[in-house]
């Protein structure tokens, strides 16, 4: 299930240089999540335009495959710049992960990278200017299933709603790579039905993924350097 699909953000979004008030007639309301971050330029070389914070979602599902929604917020500042982005809504449809034709899961899942780009054309991994390596955005439609995919994926049941999660990638004998590959065998040695064994496969991503200890209250910080530089976070 390797992709890396450039999927934005279609909805409103207030991304703006910190202390800049955005209220008037089209105040779109109380923020379900709201974030801070800062984008550092270690490009050696101002960007060609003015730089945006993009939510880029990574999604696939058994039908439709991967899907493409790309959609640009604004964000505002010299460099580094801090930024505060808040979201006030649930992503669009075509953003949510869908495995429950072939896996025990009852809710829908989006996973998205923070990344600085000049539009949302030139966002995507090797092609947009940075990406925070450290964390990764995820929106949970309903009640997640105990034991199923996406609870062992992120190490227990995440709430309906927005989190904030760490990313901590693996690599051949590594710690984290011991640790999910264990996690694995222990959970596919116990599984008796196709479901519960293709549960499982949450403990086989590319990534550990962790809510942040800090929750919403964590800071973002994106990285601006060459592509070969930068880690994005691949969750398949």
């Amino acid at each position: 299930m390797q992709l890396r699909s450039i999927l934005s953000f279609a909805l409103p979004l207030l991304l703006a240089a910190c202390g800049d008030a955005q209220v008037g007639s089209d105040y779109p309301g109380e923020a379900l999540l709201t974030l801070e971050g800062t984008i550092v330029n270690e490009l050696g070389v101002a960007p060609a335009g003015p730089v945006e914070a993009v939510l880029v979602w990574n999604a696939d599902d058994t039908d439709t495959g991967s899907r493409i929604i790309p959609v640009r917020a604004s964000a505002t500042g010299s460099f580094p710049a801090s930024f505060t982005l808040s979201i006030h809504a649930p992503p669009p449809e075509g953003a949510l992960n869908d495995f429950s034709e072939f896996i025990f899961e009852n809710t829908r899942v989006g996973i998205a990278t923070v990344e600085a780009a000049l539009d949302e054309a030139s966002a995507g991994e090797g092609t947009s200017l940075g990406v925070d390596e450290n964390h990764v955005i995820v929106y949970v439609e309903g009640d997640m299933a105990e034991g199923g995919l996406w609870s062992n994926f992120f190490g227990g049941r995440l709430a309906p709603g927005y989190h904030v999660m760490e990313v901590w990638p693996r690599e051949p004998g590594g710690a984290v790579d011991a640790e999910l590959q264990a996690a694995f065998d222990a959970c596919d040695a116990v599984a008796t039905t196709e479901a519960e064994h293709n549960a499982c496969i949450g403990y086989d991503g590319k990534l550990k993924v962790r809510p942040s200890a800090e929750g919403a209250d964590a800071t973002l910080t994106v990285r601006m350097a060459p592509s070969e530089d930068l880690e994005y976070p691949d969750w398949h």
